[in-house]
């Protein structure tokens, strides 16, 4: 299984390959329904021969960028536990994408997208990566990559960056001052219980935050937070809190 999934990762990032599948929509079995076993684990290939350098024609007259860095990062690829290659990555947190590639200094070598599969993980900081589904404070399921800060024997703690389009505004008359598009980024934390098949928003209250955990640990937590003046709006507070809820 390996093998046949390794052999679809390079023969997936090869140009010639990519140009005539991704002219013909028929991309190595992926919408086709054909090589199934293949097709449903690692890559969605190349989607076009666009270089890496031209990959964002219409993003050159917006403020701020759709990716976390415009650069192509060194990293590990993962199928569940098992290491499958080394690979360059840069996260599109616009369009919850992450493009790869196997060098970052060859101009003319093909972008490729990751399918968006739970099971394929990279590593960002020595951090997993991952498809996941969650739910937000406002109650709202979402589907999007989560990084893990910390893999607790009760309590998981992850982060998410995204990042919101806004439209600019043209100036009128010598009143009103021009907007221009721009990119914004967020951060956001989740957590996950142990058993839990869910991912819940952390919100940036102390009281709110609480209100999430079982009424035993709920206390300990209240007492611990206080006496330690910690702040769920910190991500330095959040892994002390986790270390502490896991050891409760």
């Amino acid at each position: 299984m390996k093998k046949t999934v390794f052999l679809f990762f390079c023969f997936a990032t090869y140009l010639g390959y990519a140009q005539s599948d991704a002219s013909s929509g028929n991309i190595a079995g992926l919408n086709s329904g054909s090589n199934t076993q293949a097709s449903g684990l690692i890559l969605a290939s190349s989607l076009s021969s666009t270089r890496p350098n031209a990959a964002r024609p219409s993003f050159d007259n917006i403020t701020g960028s759709a990716y976390i860095s415009d650069s192509f990062q060194p990293s590990k690829l993962y199928y569940g536990d098992e290491f499958m290659k080394n690979i360059f990555y840069r996260y599109n947190a616009y369009n919850e994408e992450i493009e790869i590639k196997e060098s970052p200094t060859i101009a003319t070598q093909n972008v490729s997208s990751l399918n968006k599969d739970k099971k394929i993980a990279i590593m960002v900081n020595n951090r997993r990566m991952s498809f996941k589904t969650f739910v937000t404070s406002e109650k709202k399921t979402l589907n999007g990559y989560l990084t893990q800060l910390s893999d607790g024997n009760k309590y998981d703690l992850y982060k998410r960056t995204h990042i919101i389009f806004s439209p600019g505004r043209v100036s009128t008359n010598s009143f009103v001052k021009a907007v221009p598009s721009r990119f914004t980024k967020f951060t956001e934390y989740y957590f996950q219980k142990d058993g839990v098949n869910r991912i819940d928003e952390i919100t940036t209250n102390n009281r709110t935050f609480l209100k999430l955990l079982d009424s035993p640990v709920r206390s300990k937590i209240k007492a611990f937070l206080k006496e330690n003046k910690l702040s769920v709006k910190k991500e330095a507070d959040l892994h002390k809190i986790f270390v502490e809820l896991n050891n409760n």
